[in-house]
């Protein structure tokens, strides 16, 4: 049976914007509630987009859009997908590259050569296209924030080169807990495999502590999901390449103040653990805790972790048209 209203665990979703006077401002603070259901699946959606670079400038929801399955071409969404125990094996697959953050309970991946990958809250995946199944064989619902960009549509062509990581360069904490990545594609006979698997270890440290780590980046739309490349071992820049993106877990230590800055980007930020506040241009802060998400569009911001304990993040950033806007310093 579809899950109903009250078996959903609440979703807070806070999108920022600009006003007539182009200053950094929350448009959007509410609760998600553009669900999709079926049996034993519960799908909302967040925010989408529908073309490349991303819209940024607009005041429509685009979190209340009638998505289907699959993103528009060239376009984006950001989704919560609730699975409840004993869900129905359901094979899918979509021509999308997936960036997957398993929030809460734990959940099987069932790819179509029948390996099966057990994930818990804090893993993290990226799927390139592949055939594949979610299996709650638990007796707690999991909640998985999936993140999916249209890709090419071709052939499926060579096998995965080993991974190529950057090494540690001891300018900085390793994140802790360690990051648990996992990389899906499709081998020569047209099968979903695991390319990669393992802790990620591409960190970048700024001058206040915090790490940020490069899961997966793209840099071109529709996304290129059938090369062999580690696209997870690219140098760790600010911004994505023009027309691509870039997923990272951004781990902020306790008591970190903020600094100001921006990206001509649109950010999907997950609060994956700990509590942090988001500041504006404007002075207003927003205070977000684990489970929350936050869309911003274009905005400059700060991050302040006020608390006694890190905070992670995950955070996907998507190239954006540029807009005519003074920047505060």
């Amino acid at each position: 049976m579809p899950m109903t209203d009250h078996e959903i665990p609440p979703i807070r979703r806070v999108i920022t914007g600009h006003n007539k006077d182009k200053r950094a401002v929350v448009t959007i603070d509410d609760f998600a509630s553009n669900h999709q259901r079926r049996a034993g699946v519960n799908d909302t959606l967040i925010w989408s987009s529908d073309e490349m670079p991303v819209e940024i400038w607009s005041d429509e929801d685009y979190g209340s859009r009638e998505v289907g399955v699959q993103p528009p071409t060239r376009g984006t969404c950001i989704r919560y997908i609730d699975i409840m125990p004993g869900n129905p094996r359901e094979q899918q697959r979509t021509e999308t590259l997936d960036y997957v953050m398993c929030l809460s309970g734990k959940i099987d991946l069932e790819l179509d050569n029948g390996v099966t990958k057990h994930l818990q809250a804090g893993d993290f995946i990226v799927q390139q296209a592949t055939n594949h199944s979610w299996l709650n064989r638990g007796t707690e619902s999991c909640r998985l924030a999936v993140v999916m960009l249209d890709s090419k549509k071709r052939p499926v062509v060579g096998n995965p080169s080993p991974p190529r990581m950057r090494p540690h360069d001891g300018n900085g904490l390793t994140p802790d807990p360690p990051l648990q990545r996992l990389v899906t594609k499709n081998n020569s006979d047209g099968k979903s495999v695991v390319a990669w698997e393992g802790i990620a270890s591409n960190h970048k440290w700024s001058g206040r502590g915090m790490v940020a780590t490069l899961i997966w980046s793209t840099d071109e739309c529709p996304a290129e999901v059938w090369v062999d490349e580690d696209y997870g071992a690219r140098a760790l820049g600010t911004q994505p390449p023009r027309n691509g993106s870039r997923f990272t877990i951004n781990d902020y230590p306790a008591q970190m103040p903020g600094r100001m800055h921006r990206t001509d980007t649109l950010d999907i930020i997950v609060v994956m653990d700990g509590e942090i506040d988001m500041e504006l241009d404007d002075g207003v802060e927003t205070h977000l805790n684990k489970g929350d998400i936050m869309i911003q569009q274009g905005t400059n911001h700060a991050w302040w972790n006020r608390s006694e304990r890190n905070c992670r993040l995950a955070i996907i950033l998507i190239d954006a048209k540029e807009g005519e806007l003074e920047i505060t310093a």
